[in-house]
């Protein structure tokens, strides 16, 4: 199935209430036994397992490029996801922000659509022609798959899985229009059965200009947890994008590279960057 578009008006910036201090990263837990209903842990690079009630998603869990500074997926990790054994088990949908290969790999998305007969997969067309393409695409794949096709600042139907919504809208890849412009970045923001939200932005660029613009889809729901690339924390007011702009509670950031920048091992923001980590969605704030 392939979800088009229903295009977002162009409206004045969203006012929200002020932002708390930042949480420091030492916030940010080792814990493989968490009992917390909502809580997002991290696999490595972009990706992320949210645990919404009892709903599961993995959102760019899988890569095959760590262009040689980011951490790279050793065999366990990546067998252990492919054939959904704990922590990744019982896995209702996977997303994807884009085709890139250090947020995606055919070639182990096609494996885990073998793998595992009930899971779905929502990503850009771009990434599901990569897949169809492969030699080990199977023609039966298509029926568990949610392909997006988005223009800049267009948002996608909202998809029903597993008590949950998921809703898509293209944001510009980081660099844009210089750098990566073709690229179909898709963020992700998923509500889960009791009404928590978490947000993927993928590798989305910081530009406030690219969300301001799109304030009718930020500003119709919180977010509890919007997890950004780590670059988002070297932007002036960042903030008052995230609390504002993108109307979320609480940021983790993830893309960081295998060697921690010293600006952000400084800062009070949190991030991950080992599998495991884990941070709580907590309830939003009234």
């Amino acid at each position: 199935m392939t979800l088009r578009s229903s295009f977002v008006t162009l409206i004045g910036a969203v006012a929200l209430a002020g932002c708390s201090a930042a949480p420091a990263q030492d916030q940010v837990e080792d814990n493989g036994s968490s009992t917390t209903s909502d809580r997002a842990t991290a696999i490595l690079n972009a990706g992320v397992s949210a645990q919404l009630g009892g709903a599961k998603f993995l959102l760019d869990p899988l890569y095959d490029n760590h262009f040689g500074s980011l951490a790279e997926m050793d065999d366990a990790l990546i067998e252990a996801i492919i054939a959904g054994v704990p922590p990744y088990e019982d896995v209702d949908a996977v997303l994807v922000s884009h085709a890139h290969g250090d947020h995606f790999s055919p070639e182990y998305f096609n494996r885990l659509m073998a793998a595992q007969s009930d899971v779905q997969i929502i990503a850009p067309e771009q990434a599901i022609a990569d897949m169809r393409e492969h030699e080990l695409w199977q023609a039966g794949f298509a029926e568990r798959i949610t392909s997006i096709e988005l223009r800049n600042g267009e948002t996608s139907e909202r998809i029903s899985i597993a008590g949950s919504t998921v809703e898509a809208i293209r944001t510009p890849h980081a660099g844009w229009p210089e750098r990566h412009a073709d690229v179909h970045n898709v963020t992700y923001r998923v509500t889960g059965p009791s009404g928590t939200r978490i947000m993927h932005m993928g590798d989305a660029d910081p530009a406030a200009q690219h969300f301001a613009a799109n304030t009718r889809f930020f500003g119709r729901a919180r977010t509890n947890l919007v997890v950004v690339p780590f670059w988002f924390f070297r932007e002036d007011d960042v903030s008052i994008l995230i609390d504002r702009t993108l109307n979320a509670q609480e940021a983790v950031g993830v893309h960081v590279p295998a060697q921690t920048p010293g600006w952000l091992a400084e800062s009070e923001w949190r991030y991950f960057t080992r599998v495991g980590q884990e941070v709580e969605i907590a309830p939003a704030a009234n």
